[in-house]
Order: structure tokens, then sequence, then C-alpha cells
């Protein structure tokens, strides 16, 4: 899989993530299950977040929330590490490029 590939797999996922976290918002949840949005198009892979950290990763198109350990090195680089969960951000220029193309933000 090549580092568009990976940043299309990933953009997906984050498409998910956002349908449940505005659905957790609109029941005033502090936290919620979200989907892992690693390169990896099989996993299934859940995490709880609280609300407030998943804007904070939305905040940077770049940016994505993997299960631990689900990064890939040659892609991304993790810049935050929990118990629950990683943030990694883009590093290979054509997987940026494609995740803040496909940011669903970006309006």
């Amino acid at each position: 899989m090549d580092h568009t590939e990976m940043a299309r797999t990933e953009s997906a996922f984050r498409e998910v993530n956002e349908a449940i976290a505005t659905t957790a918002s609109r029941f005033d949840a502090d936290e919620t299950d979200f989907v892992c949005e690693c390169a990896d198009p099989d996993c299934a892979d859940r995490m709880t977040v609280e609300l407030d950290d998943y804007e904070e990763v939305r905040a940077k198109p770049t940016r994505f929330l993997l299960a631990p350990g689900h990064g890939e090195p040659t892609v991304e680089r993790v810049v935050e590490r929990t118990e629950e969960f990683d943030v990694v951000e883009k590093v290979a220029p054509a997987a940026a490029e494609v995740a803040r193309a496909l940011n669903p933000r970006a309006a």
C-alpha cells in the first residue's frame, strides 16, 4: 500500500469518527468510542476518547487518532501517546497532502 492509499484509508476512518463525534455531541456526552484511524482497512479497534481530546486532534488536518502501536513510521510520527490512543501526524508529503485535501472540516 503506498502513502497516498494509506492516507485515503485513514481519511475514510476520520469521516466515520466525525459522524460519531457529531452524534455524541448531540447527546451531551463527554467521551465516546471512536474507531482507529490507521491505514489497515480491516482494523476494527475502538478507543474511548474525551470529545475535547478528539477536537484537539481534529484541529490539525494532518493528525489522526490511532490505537496504540498502529502507526506507520514511514508515513507518520507519534506526537502524543496515552494509554487509550496515539495521535499521529503525517510526515510523508504525499500522505499529508491527501489528508489536507480530504479534511472534512476544510470548508
